[in-house]
């Protein structure tokens, strides 16, 4: 797939800003910047950046294959030659190089395509790009080379706010010249036709899959201003990463294969339909639509190369136990996608397609369950702009109710589910959220003068002081639930029930991605009561990992926690939460008396953007004496492409996103609370706090100083919001 974009420099350099390594910003739990958006079928005295959520509904993220070779025309080096440098419009006329390049100093050919995740996120961004050196005399000529209806190419350019023109590669005589492998890519060919830069716009993603931390350095930008300035680009080779550029093949027909092969109808859609399609398909969360032949035919070898790498289906477990949701593909699974491949892809009969159970209605409340008796409305919709980082809100749902109220369902519905990656419900006292909105009901989070959005946001926090528990052990802040693609109702176990206590809102903290163009969302929250008291309650255990500092340079730093159950309990399920230079996660349930332990889960390729709650099929109970342990190896080496600092440095055992920590959060139904008095928090806490004190120790970062008289008083440095001492 391709689009090629051109500019054309002439010479002028404003300043370049430095790529800055910015400490995290932590919400209620805070998150990676942005949804890897390309996939096959996420205080003051509280919880910050705790556990992103996400289901395994089979995204398939898009990005290269390999490592690209280096081109076979160096930059800088060779001129192409005149006759290959040249597109064809819409209309068929032909455009040469001397006619792209005018009376400018250069030409950037960008490779795109109009169904390319990434090309519909670097439109804006290419757009801002050409309007910023028009007076410099750059232009941006934008090429499809996969795609010839000029409908496509001009909804594609219309809908994302390209204003530059789009023309045709089809013959790949462009790509070929200049090496492009994936799009988007772009290559900067100066007037003597050399390539002078080619690789990614930025380096937001440098691996398939991975979202760089901090701000992406922008490296076409650089290369463009170094080539007017008269100099020579800096760094003139990057590796783009993106949807694999391939010339279109020919797929076998049926009869290649015969009765026995592999055909898309009787194996491969029956595969897409169970791992795929729920979030694959229209108004849902991917990127793309996996529900046709030809659908499969365009993304399969991605896929694959996502599967090989475990990064699709997001959240792979190994474990003892049967949880909800679909599983990872089988290795005779992926066996079967790879010979339907090498059969040329036959689609075979449709005749011979299984029955498949219709997908479900992601737009409308669950609808075994019956109506909900309780439905809240988003009291003001979130906008967000073309382009920017992505935002992290706390949405405030007002209920506030005279009485506590058990629920035996509840689900999270948003309205635009290709702005909303996935959501945390929660309470909160009533008057917590008021004063978390003043404090922090700003424009803190937002990138994009577009940005608008109610609730609150704290730039390093959850903008709240956590209330104290009630006397009868039930906590007044809380999450209950939580919402990522693929998921509807969340059920509270047989013969319990959650609890919003009296006094209290719902809140939503939701993490928005942006699509390329303004987008809007109004969600709600639908609520099932419990009519009749429960038998059983549900408690949520934090297991809290018990170190200072993860020191920089080590690739195996060992962290473990463990949390002894005092009576028989249900364990219901359990979100494993870690940061960025985790590398694995796995806990184990020794039971008393019982010499081997039983492997509850192990996230065996950790990713801090698809962290996600694992429930059981049917609650297991466990004896009073149960400890259960969990293990996490961290990687704070300059090898690690996640480390938010380079070059590395000590990161601390802290709540923010360029921080660490080792925090399963366990859900139990149990006769009566198992920790009413909030202790598995508060040891969690504790370990927080003494993680600042010994920062403050290391960087020479005190509270209060002694001046000369011998008098003790608050140090002028000492910021009661950094959540960092």
């Amino acid at each position: 797939m391709s689009l090629a974009i051109a500019c054309v420099a002439s010479e002028s350099r404003p300043a370049v800003r430095p790529r800055e390594n910015q400490a995290g910003r932590g919400v209620w739990w805070r998150f990676a910047p942005r949804l890897t958006a390309l996939g096959f079928d996420g205080s003051r005295g509280g919880l910050h950046s705790l556990a992103i959520l996400a289901i395994a509904c089979g995204l398939l993220a898009i990005a290269p294959a390999a490592a690209a070779e280096p081109a076979s025309v160096s930059p800088s080096s060779v001129s192409v030659p005149q006759e290959r440098l040249h597109v064809s419009g819409v209309d068929g006329a032909s455009h040469p190089f001397d006619e792209l390049i005018g009376d400018g100093r250069a030409v950037c050919f960008a490779f795109l395509h109009p169904a390319c995740p990434l090309a519909q996120d670097y439109g804006p961004v290419l757009n801002s790009l050409a309007d910023e050196f028009a007076g410099e005399g750059v232009r941006f000529v934008g090429v499809v080379c996969e795609v010839d209806d000029a409908a496509e190419v001009e909804a594609y350019r219309r809908e994302f706010g390209i204003a530059f023109p789009i023309h045709l590669d089809t013959d790949f005589t462009l790509a070929e010249a200049v090496d492009a492998t994936v799009t988007p890519q772009v290559v900067l060919v100066d007037r003597d036709r050399r390539i002078r830069y080619s690789g990614r716009i930025d380096d937001r993603y440098k691996i398939r899959g991975v979202m760089s931390p901090g701000d992406p350095d922008p490296e076409l930008r650089s290369a463009i201003l170094d080539l007017v300035a008269g100099r020579e680009v800096r760094e003139p080779r990057t590796e783009a990463v993106g949807c694999p550029l391939d010339r279109p093949e020919q797929p076998k027909p049926a009869t290649v294969a015969g009765d026995a092969g592999v055909t898309y109808h009787r194996d491969v859609l029956p595969f897409l339909h169970t791992q795929c399609q729920r979030c694959h398909s229209p108004r849902q969360a991917g990127p793309f639509n996996l529900l046709t032949y030809d659908d499969a035919v365009e993304w399969i070898e991605v896929g694959l190369e996502e599967l090989d790498a475990r990064r699709m289906p997001p959240a792979q477990i190994e474990s003892d136990l049967e949880y909800q949701g679909t599983k990872a593909p089988t290795a005779t699974e992926i066996a079967m996608l790879r010979a339907w491949v090498a059969a040329g892809k036959p689609e075979g009969d449709p005749a011979d397609t299984r029955t498949l159970e219709p997908l479900p209605d992601c737009s409308v409340f669950q609808e075994d369950l019956g109506p909900p008796d309780i439905v809240l409305e988003q009291p003001q919709p979130t906008q967000l702009g073309s382009h920017g980082s992505d935002v992290y809100r706390n949405i405030v749902f007002p209920l506030d109710r005279d009485e506590d109220l058990r629920l035996r369902a509840i689900q999270f519905l948003p309205g635009n589910r290709k702005l909303v990656h996935h959501a945390l419900i929660g309470h909160l006292p009533r008057e917590t959220v008021e004063q978390a909105v003043r404090e922090h009901g700003g424009s803190d989070g937002f990138s994009h003068p577009d940005d608008r959005a109610g609730g609150f946001q704290d730039s390093h926090g959850i903008g709240f002081r956590v209330p104290p528990v009630r006397d009868d052990g039930q906590p007044r802040a809380s999450f209950i639930s939580g919402f990522v693609p693929g998921v509807r109702a969340m059920k509270a176990p047989a013969d319990a029930a959650a609890v919003i206590p009296a006094g209290c809102d719902v809140t939503a903290q939701v993490h928005y991605v942006r699509t390329g163009k303004l987008e809007t969302d109004s969600s709600r929250i639908g609520i099932w009561l419990e009519k009749q008291p429960p038998r059983k309650v549900t408690d949520m255990i934090y297991l809290s990992g018990d170190f200072a500092v993860v020191p920089p340079g080590v690739t195996d730093f060992r962290v473990r926690g463990s949390y002894t159950l005092p009576e028989d309990a249900e364990f219901v399920g359990v979100v494993p939460h870690a940061h960025q230079l985790a590398r694995w996660l796995e806990i184990k349930a020794h039971l008393p008396h019982v010499e081997k332990p039983l492997l509850i889960l192990r996230v065996p390729q950790w990713d801090y953007n698809w962290q996600s709650p694992y429930d059981l099929k049917q609650p297991m109970r466990f004896p009073a004496g149960t400890r259960f342990e969990a293990e996490v190896s961290y990687d704070n080496s300059a090898a690690n492409p996640r480390n938010p600092f380079d070059p590395p440095r000590n990161v601390w055992h802290n709540e923010t996103i360029n921080d660490e920590m080792l925090l399963p959060m366990f859900t139990f139904a149990s006769e009566r609370p198992l920790d009413g008095k909030g202790e598995s928090f508060k040891k969690f806490y504790s370990t927080i706090v003494r993680s600042r004190f010994l920062r403050r120790l290391v960087d020479h970062r005190f509270k209060y100083v002694a001046d000369p008289e011998g008098t003790i008083s608050e140090s002028p440095d000492y910021d009661p919001d950094d959540h960092r001492y």
